[in-house]
């Protein structure tokens, strides 16, 4: 009985070939889907086109067809890929298992602020698509957004119950620590005629991090210590 042979004689040469194809099928798919979310965050769904994302990645036009075959496959593989990011960006060091909640909120606000940093297409994309109040927006709250809200709320439970935090509506407190952490760099070119700052650089992104948590944390804390009376 026969086996087929591999095309070079040498079946480790062809797995390492193989290997290498699969990593640079995954890299230029990664290049199309990031070029995609700039382009969407800032042009909008509808001022977007394929040709122009094949353009600004440096692929053929063809392989975004044959990949994603049409603008809105693309679209939403392409947020997809956001929010995949999002998760391992924002996955929790084993260490911050041993903290407090309110130090565990701290961190989350952090590495969040970073995150925003990182990728301000993200808020972008979402404002454009929530303006439009589109299907596309509704996929993405039910597939994504939503579930995502359960981790919020869950820690904001745990910070009214600990009694760090004042028990406000939980979406305030969610969309008071999305908003902050968001605008400046959606507004970055604002911030620099403005401040003359570069919101990419890191000192910049923790002190507003820690700007951040002193407004909704240590502010407080700081308030209270004052207060009490001495014994």
């Amino acid at each position: 009985m026969t086996t087929a042979r591999s095309k070079s004689g040498n079946p480790k040469r062809d797995g390492k070939v193989g290997n290498l194809r699969t990593e640079q099928k995954a890299q230029t798919r990664a290049l199309i889907l990031q070029c995609a979310l700039e382009v969407f965050a800032e042009r909008g769904f509808d001022g977007a086109s394929v040709r122009d994302i094949a353009g600004f990645a440096g692929v053929n036009h063809g392989l975004i067809r044959y990949h994603f075959a049409d603008k809105d496959g693309l679209w939403k593989a392409a947020v997809e890929f956001l929010f995949n990011r999002l998760h391992e960006e924002m996955a929790a060091p084993p260490e911050d298992a041993k903290l407090a909640p309110l130090e565990q909120t701290k961190s989350w606000i952090r590495r969040y602020v970073r995150y925003c940093a990182r990728h301000p297409e993200h808020a972008r994309i979402m404002v454009q698509e929530s303006i439009r109040d589109s299907d596309r927006l509704r996929w993405a709250v039910k597939r994504f957004i939503k579930p995502d809200n359960e981790e919020t709320r869950r820690r904001f439970r745990r910070l009214v119950e600990e009694g760090v935090y004042p028990d406000i509506p939980e979406h305030s407190f969610n969309y008071i620590i999305t908003a902050a952490a968001q605008s400046m760099f959606m507004l970055a070119n604002e911030m620099k005629y403005i401040y003359g700052l570069d919101v990419a650089s890191d000192d910049v992104v923790d002190a507003h991090a820690e700007a951040i948590i002193t407004l909704l944390f240590d502010h407080r804390a700081r308030r209270a210590a004052v207060r009490r009376p001495k014994s």
